[in-house]
């Protein structure tokens, strides 16, 4: 981790963008963006054809963008990014080199060591309260992932008002690989 200081002005950075992007975002929604970050996408792929199904399905639903931007950083650290599905239907990356990045990203990805992640976790959660002490059920959503943290689980969904507001469609890929599947996409161009 990098020093203190450099981590608490980069994780109140990172809380204050999200909060005023995203403004119904709950404690478990700035809890999933933080994790996207250290793990990435690997908790989500086990069955290859069938992440190429869901995606796939998923696109269905899009239609326009869904983030502020195309790419978001996630966490303090932004390893990942959030990438909205709508660069495949406006035609800027095709479906496949973008799930191929998607892919690639996974074998990026750190698998979780729940005990160090806690303790950073609950770092992150001190500063988060300190910058919304007001935060809509915010001691409901923290004992729920303190619970889940317990448990030696780690992911969380979206909350459903997140879904509701902000209607949500991502997939998250590596910083690298993504500014390389952008690069690609406008020499192909």
């Amino acid at each position: 981790m990098a020093g203190q200081d450099d981590f608490e002005t980069e994780v109140r950075w990172a809380v204050r963008w999200q909060m005023q992007n995203y403004p119904k975002s709950r404690l478990t929604d700035l809890y999933k963006n933080f994790f996207q970050d250290k793990f990435g996408p690997g908790h989500l792929l086990k069955d290859t054809a069938a992440a190429g199904r869901y995606l796939r399905e998923e696109l269905t639903q899009v239609r326009g963008k869904s983030q502020v931007q195309m790419a978001e950083k996630t966490g303090w650290e932004g390893r990942f990014l959030r990438v909205d599905l709508s660069i495949i239907k406006l035609k800027m990356v095709s479906y496949s080199d973008f799930f191929a990045a998607f892919v690639s990203s996974i074998s990026d990805a750190p698998q979780p060591d729940i005990e160090s992640w806690r303790d950073e976790w609950k770092e992150i959660e001190k500063i988060i309260h300190t910058l919304y002490p007001r935060l809509l059920y915010f001691e409901d959503d923290s004992k729920a992932i303190d619970k889940l943290l317990s448990n030696g689980e780690y992911v969380v969904h979206h909350s459903e008002t997140y879904i509701k507001y902000h209607n949500p469609h991502y997939r998250l890929i590596e910083a690298s690989i993504f500014e390389e599947l952008m690069r690609d996409a406008i020499i192909g161009y």
